[in-house]
């Protein structure tokens, strides 16, 4: 998650809908490899995750898409601070241990 690359994705979000937001998907798993095993998942050639309570904990909210288990991050802004509070909630990125191409 790139601070540019967030930025184009909000920004392209906010085209469509009016809103900052950031794609992600949410799992109950805890098994890094049965969550990438999933087909939305498998396409993605690295990963970045997080958990529930450290976006709270930094305000951001999750919205519900209703295609679980896909949700969005809506941002208030597209300020540099906050889209590295973001980034910083997410661990480094690491090899998706499923990747098909």
């Amino acid at each position: 998650m790139m601070l540019e690359s967030l930025r184009k994705s909000a920004e392209a979000s906010f085209r469509e809908t009016g809103l900052y937001l950031i794609s992600v998907f949410l799992v109950e798993e805890l098994d890094l490899e049965d969550v990438c095993a999933r087909p939305e998942l498998r396409r993605y050639r690295s990963i970045r995750t997080s958990v529930v309570r450290k976006l709270r904990a930094t305000d951001f909210i999750l919205l519900a898409t209703f295609q679980r288990p896909h949700y969005d991050i809506a941002l208030a802004n597209l300020a540099d601070n906050d889209l590295i509070k973001l980034i910083d909630c997410f661990s480094p990125s690491i090899r998706n241990p499923a990747y098909v191409q």
